[in-house]
């Protein structure tokens, strides 16, 4: 290799994304609380701040807190370069209040930046006791199956101006709410799924420019979701009650000075409506024969509705939501229609999704329109809804006249490609069809593109299977009768999910959920919420050790290892108690799924790789992620001691798998890929273990084997070891096994099998055959941090590592990631033996830069560009 030109910085430049947030030239912007703008009604008595400096290293900085006025936080001048969560530390935060924040910087030459523009945060309600609503339900209801669900409403009047309004508001079920007719709120599926014996989340609403003098009226409709709906593959229903209730507060401060609060009681009227059913799995039943025209606003007619039933406090504590709720994403068109031979309307929205269809038609009056979903088609061009198992997936419409009607259904979800559409006036198809796409909006934080068209569908199958199974928890798939929280899917995409989107308030929520779930013996369900608790799996319950681990080196977010150290720690003592010699789990205890999907498996939990290889390899694993935990929690003895429990464990993992030469008992590129990427053989045998492993690549022609377990180690294993090239092969290849066959045959999503489905042979097993499964997913991670070169060096990327690795023939690759610290970004081509990279390092951070020739240079904040000559 000769170098054309040394390494040089060609500007340091102030870098935003959001250039005209910022005050003056150099003040901090993009303000967070708790890792979001603006947060309404937190409960986090010690909140977090965070923000990006403008321009340069930080030396200092200065916080403001006040509330109407008042200063209840002046931090002073703070030594040190932090910028991100950095805690509270004023006078108690009290309910209710909203507070103003601002900060100030100083750079490296002691000259201080203007304050920041304001930002705010409002507290909701922090003690149990300031609720005085009571939960309310419908009276006569039974959940044995799906019913319709309840419409509440409330009359009240108001004289003497509104100053301020607030709703809180909570159910153990999902919730639509409306003041006078309006909805209130953006939120789908509020408020979202936890184990409601355990914890019930509430939703604060600023509601003042929705209320008037004179009369108003509170509306709700609650429906099952996933309090009473069907859940997991049973066709069970009711997991964490026998029926749906409401609990709604709304505060009220008037000009005058008056405090009028409107709660749920036994004064509000509930009914049930032209909603008959509505069910996540099953779909939503429509009859606008029973629509009541102005239901939730003043003056409507309820004589013949009846009070509600009270229902008893629920044991679980109410606590403000902490992740994003599921919002609309986006609108997407069709882009083609066809009929089927059955005379269905078929349409493809061009990408597999999870939303729902607002779609206009018009049908005879009293006849009904059905609405299925599918994720692909027969070879007829009929809809394929085998993979949907018990699921019915499907929306109807009772038409009370033959006008036509804009319709969409409230609560329920599909995951779907195509739309088959039939029961419309003369048989004829819809006016007009949209695919509206939900997900939780937790912001879009990474983008990669390259000159391969392939990889960069892979990118975007990624990008929309997370998308699309990153709804209120993270789901293994969102069409069948499941979509579920499945611990191992999670834990093995973690890394790609931090690039793709923000997901620290997401895992916070969600390791929270993990806490609640977990058993007093430290077992770890391998579902979360908890649907059933009696079994542990090896990699499926790991995921309490991994997911605060990767969220802390990604976000720098140190709390969600404080908050989970010891549910981290009562699961390693769990797999010490079961476990023989070490060896876990010990024989008598279920060993778990395996390396579940693996190629060579002849059913999904019989991969050839032994499962009590990897329970111990998880085990030496977790024990060693624990210490490293310990070490940043500042907690020496424990991090002692759990080191030396992962070196014990490491030390059985040999006896028990290893033979005296170093190759594994039982070689399977999966068993390799533990060994090395978990660090459990000496440093003598790692070396022959890679040669293994490529071999066997290569006896397969460039091929993977692995399932679930082995395939998010196989890219970074191949890497560390100085075989990219071999990485490459095996994730360009367009044959069976591999990323880019799925691509080949179709896919817009990642999917739950290698071959799903194939031109040739049509569709895999319908029993497990989901069109969107984010697990293969985790190639990403190897991609942005590898082709793209972008990596963290300390946690929360403030050291970044810059290694774009060139090969498969590309010629160009971008990344870019918005991390906790600002922007980073790359842009490399290679041409004609000319590598020249240009990179983007954010304020207040730094970065090691090594070119594909082996030169390496520290840097600084700014813009940069490289160009060097590859032999």
């Amino acid at each position: 290799m000769k170098t054309l030109s040394l390494l040089f910085a060609v500007a340091v430049l102030a870098i935003s994304l959001h250039p005209a947030e910022a005050l003056g030239a150099d003040a901090p912007y993009n303000l967070l609380c708790e890792g979001k703008a603006n947060p309404m009604g937190i409960d986090v008595i010690q909140p977090r701040f965070s923000w990006w400096v403008n321009e340069g290293l930080q030396a200092g900085y200065e916080i403001r807190v006040t509330t109407e006025g008042d200063v209840v936080w002046e931090s002073g001048k703070v030594d040190g370069d932090a910028s991100i969560w950095v805690e509270y530390e004023g006078k108690p935060l009290n309910s209710r209040r909203r507070y103003e924040w601002q900060v100030r910087t100083w750079n490296e030459k002691g000259a201080a930046s203007e304050w920041s523009e304001p930002a705010w945060f409002e507290m909701g309600l922090l003690e149990q006791d300031e609720w005085r609503a009571d939960w309310i339900g419908h009276p006569e209801r039974t959940t044995l199956r799906s019913v319709p669900p309840v419409y509440l409403r409330k009359d009240f009047e108001l004289e003497g101006g509104v100053k301020r309004a607030r709703l809180y508001i909570s159910a153990r079920g999902i919730f639509e709410a409306s003041l006078n007719g309006e909805r209130v709120g953006e939120d789908i599926f509020a408020p979202g799924w936890t184990d409601y014996a355990k914890r019930n989340q509430y939703m604060s609403y600023d509601v003042t420019a929705m209320l008037k003098d004179g009369e108003n009226a509170m509306g709700i409709i609650l429906a099952d979701g996933w309090h009473n709906g069907n859940l997991m593959w049973q066709g069970m229903k009711n997991w964490y009650g026998t029926d749906t209730s409401i609990l709604a507060q709304l505060e009220i401060q008037t000009e005058a000075g008056a405090q009028l609060f409107i709660c749920t009681d036994g004064t509000w009227k509930v009914a049930t409506g032209p909603i008959l059913e509505s069910d996540f799995y099953n779909g939503e039943k429509y009859d606008a024969r029973a629509e009541m025209d102005g239901w939730n606003q003043p003056g409507f007619d309820a004589k013949d509705w009846l009070p509600p039933r009270l229902e008893t406090t629920p044991t679980g504590k109410l606590v403000a939501k902490v992740v994003e709720p599921v919002r609309r994403q986006e609108i997407l068109k069709p882009v083609s229609m066809h009929q089927a031979p059955d005379g269905e309307w078929i349409y493809d929205f061009g990408q597999n999704l999870v939303g729902w269809v607002k779609i206009t038609m018009q049908g005879d009056i009293r006849t009904t329109a059905t609405l299925r979903y599918s994720e692909m088609l027969q070879a007829d061009g009929s809809l394929y809804v085998e993979n949907m198992r018990s699921a019915e997936v499907t929306d109807r419409y009772t038409f009370k006249d033959e006008e036509p009607v804009e319709w969409e259904p409230k609560f329920t979800f599909h995951g779907f490609r195509y739309l088959g559409v039939s029961g419309l006036l003369g048989g004829k198809g819809p006016g007009t069809v949209e695919a509206v796409v939900l997900n939780t909006d937790a912001p879009m934080t990474g983008e990669f593109s390259c000159s391969n068209p392939l990889l960069n569908q892979l990118q975007s199958n990624i990008v929309w299977g997370q998308k699309g199974n990153y709804l209120e928890v993270p789901t293994d798939c969102p069409q069948r009768d499941e979509r579920l929280g499945w611990t191992g899917d999670a834990q093995v995409f973690v890394r790609t999910a931090t690039y793709n989107m923000n997901v620290s308030p997401f895992f916070e929520k969600w390791m929270t959920d993990m806490r609640d779930a977990q058993l007093d013996n430290g077992l770890v369900p391998v579902i979360i919420p908890r649907l059933e608790e009696d079994g542990s799996s090896p990699a499926w319950s790991d995921a309490i050790t991994i997911c605060p681990t990767v969220i802390y080196e990604r976000y720098g977010n140190e709390r969600i290892l404080r908050e989970n150290f010891e549910a981290m720690k009562a699961w390693t003592e769990y797999q010490r108690e079961n476990s023989h010699d070490l060896i876990f789990p010990k024989q008598g205890v279920w060993a778990g799924f395996g390396d579940w999907l693996a190629v060579d498996a002849p059913e999904p939990g019989a991969a050839p790789t032994p499962k009590r290889l990897i329970g111990t390899a998880y085990f030496a694993h977790g024990a060693h992620l624990v210490a490293e935990a310990a070490e940043v929690l500042g907690l020496p003895e424990e991090a002692k001691r759990y080191r030396a429990l992962s070196e014990e464990v490491k030390a059985a993992f040999l006896r028990e798998f290893v033979n005296a030469d170093g190759r594994l008992k039982k070689e399977t590129q999966t068993g390799y890929l533990l060994a090395l990427g978990f660090d459990l053989l000496p440093d003598q045998w790692r070396e022959p273990a890679v040669d293994i492993l490529v071999e066997d690549i290569e006896s397969r022609g460039w091929h993977l084997s692995t399932g679930f377990v082995g395939t998010g180690l196989l890219m970074p294993v191949l890497s560390k070891a100085g075989r990219n090239d071999v990485a490459y092969r095996v994730l360009l290849q367009e044959t069976y096994p591999g990323w880019l066959y799925s691509i080949r045959q179709g896919a817009t999503t990642m999917w739950e099998r290698w071959n799903s489905y194939s031109h040739e042979d049509g569709f895999g097993d319908a029993g497990m055959n989901s069109f969107n499964h984010y697990a293969y997913g985790a190639v990403g991670e190897w991609m942005y941090s590898v082709i793209a070169g972008i990596d963290a060096l300390k946690p929360g990327f403030k050291q970044i590592l810059i290694r774009p690795q060139p090969g498969g023939g590309l010629t160009w690759a971008k990344g870019m990631l918005e991390s906790p610290y600002g922007v980073i970004s790359t842009n490399w081509t290679l041409e004609d033996g000319i590598f020249e990279l240009e990179a983007v390092i954010p304020p207040n951070t730094s970065a090691l830069v090594e070119l594909p020739n082996g030169e390496r240079q520290n840097v600084g904040p700014g813009e940069f560009q490289f160009r060097v000559e590859l032999e």
